[in-house]
């Protein structure tokens, strides 16, 4: 990243973490449901929710660094419940809400979706983050 984008990011908080949260619910909205009876889950449906959501657990740790990962999970568990509004509304008194919004696939979204991007956010975090820092004071 170059060093005007990353100045910009650091003085716009509020606007990237818009972005952040305004993502979570664009992918609750169009990455739902991992499955469906007419739509059985595939390598491209699958690979597809694991990039969005890998994609938004970077962010979050970009935006929220370490030690916040049960404001992570709840923020990711809130606005996914807000995605995935919009795509019964979207979609409200079109027969594909009666095969997709079944019981088991929004409980199944609703658990599996914070929860890998909790355990994603708290890799990158774990991981990425405590090498990048370790790099940085080693002056590498």
């Amino acid at each position: 990243m170059s060093r005007a984008a990353a100045e910009f990011l650091q003085k716009h908080p509020v606007l990237v973490k818009t972005v952040v949260l305004g993502y979570i619910v664009f992918a609750g909205c169009f990455v739902f449901p991992i499955r469906s009876e007419k739509f059985p889950l595939d390598f491209m449906g699958a690979y597809l929710t694991a990039a969005s959501y890998g994609i938004i657990a970077l962010s979050l740790a970009g935006v929220y660094g370490p030690n916040k990962g049960p404001a992570v999970y709840l923020r990711t568990l809130v606005f996914t419940v807000l995605g995935l509004l919009c795509r019964y509304f979207l979609e409200y008194g079109e027969v594909s809400n009666t095969y997709n919004f079944t019981v088991g696939n929004v409980i199944l979204y609703l658990v599996l979706i914070p929860l890998g991007t909790f355990l994603a956010y708290y890799f990158i975090v774990r991981k990425l983050l405590s090498e990048a820092k370790r790099k940085e004071t080693s002056g590498e």
